[in-house]
């Protein structure tokens, strides 16, 4: 029966196709099955042995930064006790006075939020005694007397102006900075990079990925006042109606859903979310990979355990009278709410969709195991109340396959 076990459920003939878990550890073994994106060792695993060894191993973290160790030996200790969750570790570490700091850095991707706020809101207590987990660099208050050295020439924060065009909740900013003129031409790899670390002390990291729509260097000032770093942030504020700390809220960020709409592909082969007109999603960035037939935000994912998919249902149930929207939310929302109830630590929901032929519920798996379980003891059951004859689970990559939650 390949990875599931077909048993018949009612005397209505009624199929319900059980998660054989036996299997699912057959195919992360081999990693061969593309219709399901299970691991070996899932990224609720990693987080587990990562924060297991942190704890035996931190207090070494600690004495290196007491004792003032050289920046490599701290990275490479860094880098030792986060390599269990991460296959790549772009992080910085320090001491604010009170806690050493722990400082997760996303480097532009929003493909690392997630993972990142899941490592950090499963940290031992034990660990958060010494340590403040952050999730991104941190605006750090007064930035004016931060400076960069470049080779023999140092940038300072307060030689940099900006001058913001704010639009719809974003900014197409512009920045002039005298000693990064010269980087434009000679090194412009470098002188994005020096900006975006000023910027992402002025502002946050989260929020300058998040609302800086455009980034343009001047070679010469603009003649409007222009504003300081260390204006940023009020100017950021005031725009967006938000206080710094919400703009440094991880959970904010994740919480951002966006609303789109789709033209039903009517023509050609039936395909899997091309009858989507509309739905919302966290995570564009993986619905565009899907759309676009890439696979690089999939993939980024799943070099650390964590597996992309959607399961979607049909909506013969629904019927087509008034309240047929509402059916199919009210079943959506239902199996939603039965998945973080019963894989809290496994499922994150990221977004759904409604199309002519399907329903879709859209989610990161941090243990794919621990989300068919559920589906097994708990959807699965929903979906069958509901009269749903058919539904089905895939995973976000057009190159894979789907496999039957449930038939009729």
């Amino acid at each position: 029966m390949g990875l599931f076990d077909k048993l018949k459920k009612d005397d209505k003939a009624k199929i319900s196709c059980v998660i054989d878990i036996g299997l699912l550890d057959k195919a992360a073994k081999d990693g061969s099955d593309k219709a399901l994106p299970v691991f070996e060792k899932p990224f609720k695993k990693r987080v587990e042995e990562c924060w297991d060894n942190f704890l035996k191993e931190e207090h070494v973290l600690r004495e290196l930064i007491d004792g003032k160790a050289g920046q490599q030996a701290v990275s490479a200790k860094m880098a030792e006790l986060l390599s269990p969750a991460f296959a790549e570790t772009f992080a910085e570490v320090g001491y604010n006075g009170s806690k050493y700091e722990l400082t997760l850095c996303l480097e532009g991707s929003r493909t690392r939020l997630f993972s990142r706020a899941y490592f950090k809101d499963h940290a031992p207590s034990e660990v958060l005694q010494h340590w403040d987990i952050l999730v991104g660099r941190q605006y750090k208050g007064s930035v004016e007397q931060l400076a960069i050295g470049l080779g023999g020439s140092t940038v300072k924060a307060s030689d940099i102006k900006v001058w913001n065009e704010w639009d719809g909740g974003r900014t197409k900013m512009s920045l002039y900075c005298e000693a990064i003129v010269p980087l434009l031409s000679e090194n412009p790899d470098v002188a994005y990079s020096i900006a975006y670390i000023m910027l992402d002390q002025a502002v946050g990291e989260l929020a300058e990925m998040t609302y800086i729509a455009d980034l343009k260097f001047l070679t010469e000032p603009l003649l409007a006042e222009p504003l300081s770093l260390g204006q940023l942030m009020k100017d950021f504020c005031d725009h967006l109606s938000a206080t710094p700390q919400q703009l440094l809220d991880e959970k904010r960020y994740i919480d951002m859903f966006s609303v789109y709409r789709l033209q039903p592909v009517t023509e050609g082969p039936a395909r899997l979310r091309n009858d989507i007109f509309g739905g919302s999603c966290n995570f564009l960035p993986l619905l565009n990979d899907f759309l676009g037939g890439r696979y690089d935000t999939c993939d980024m994912l799943a070099q650390d355990g964590i597996g992309a998919g959607f399961i979607f249902f049909s909506l013969d149930f629904a019927g087509s009278g008034k309240d047929r929207a509402a059916k199919i939310l009210d079943l959506r929302d239902s199996v939603v709410a039965a998945l973080e109830k019963n894989a809290p630590d496994a499922f994150l929901f990221i977004g759904g969709a409604t199309g002519e032929r399907f329903a879709y519920i859209d989610f990161l798996s941090y243990d794919l195991r621990e989300v068919f379980r559920a589906v097994r003891d708990n959807a699965v059951e929903l979906f069958e109340k509901a009269g749903v004859r058919y539904a089905g689970f895939a995973p976000f990559r057009a190159d894979g396959e789907s496999v039957t939650l449930l038939e009729e």
